[in-house]
């Protein structure tokens, strides 16, 4: 009977440790599931507790550094003051505040990325922290598109102030001839005035009032 009873919890015990294995592996599939979305945890020394893969991916892409469970995140992070920012946002969540960021990061002579990232703290069953979550999302794309756009409008705006410009103002033109007195003190013809003042361009014809005027003579 003491056999049977120590075979059984034995074959339980294969049977719990499957299904948490099982367990595990739905829950590495949902993280790795979300496309755009990299997740990490790190505990209480910023040493990583748990990555997508998709995050090892980005860590080799933007610092050249391989990463493994156990590894301290800071000591892959090689910027000075990327290093010093993100160890600020860790602190932040382990002391219990959740952020959420939009901020760049990456080895210049490699690649500099935009994310936006969510730090959350970790608690367990007492209350404590024991460390924290991120959940990131590149952005770079989209900032970059804003910063196209932006760029654009903006060189929109100045080309449109720069044309306002050119023909702003009291323009003093003669009353009979109709010529317009110049910067340099010379007549010009209204038409070669417009136009080199601004991008119209003129083609001539004759009004009816004086096509019957010179009809009369």
């Amino acid at each position: 009977m003491g056999l049977n009873h120590t075979q059984l919890s034995y074959e339980d015990a294969l049977k719990e440790l499957d299904r948490n294995r099982q367990q595990l592996l739905l829950l590495q599939s949902i993280l790795e599931s979300p496309h755009g979305v990299i997740f990490f945890s790190l505990d209480t020394a910023y040493r990583y507790t748990s990555f997508a893969r998709a995050h090892a991916e980005t860590m080799q892409s933007i610092w050249g550094a391989t990463i493994e469970v156990g590894t301290c995140m800071l000591d892959v992070i090689r910027d000075e003051a990327d290093r010093q920012k993100a160890k600020e946002n860790f602190d932040a969540a382990l002391s219990g505040v959740n952020l959420l960021k939009e901020e760049e990061y990456g080895d210049a002579a490699l690649r500099r990325t935009f994310w936006e990232n969510r730090y959350s703290p970790v608690y367990d069953s007492s209350g404590n922290i024991i460390g924290l979550t991120v959940f990131v999302t590149d952005i770079t794309e989209r900032r970059r598109e804003a910063e196209t756009l932006a760029r654009v409008q903006d060189e929109l705006r100045i080309s449109l102030e720069n044309q306002i410009k050119q023909l702003t103002g009291i323009i003093p033109i003669c009353s009979f001839c109709k010529k317009v007195r110049t910067d340099e003190e010379s007549w010009q013809q209204v038409e070669a005035y417009i136009s080199a003042h601004s991008d119209a361009l003129f083609s001539h014809g004759i009004c009816p009032a004086c096509f019957l005027e010179q009809e009369a003579m």
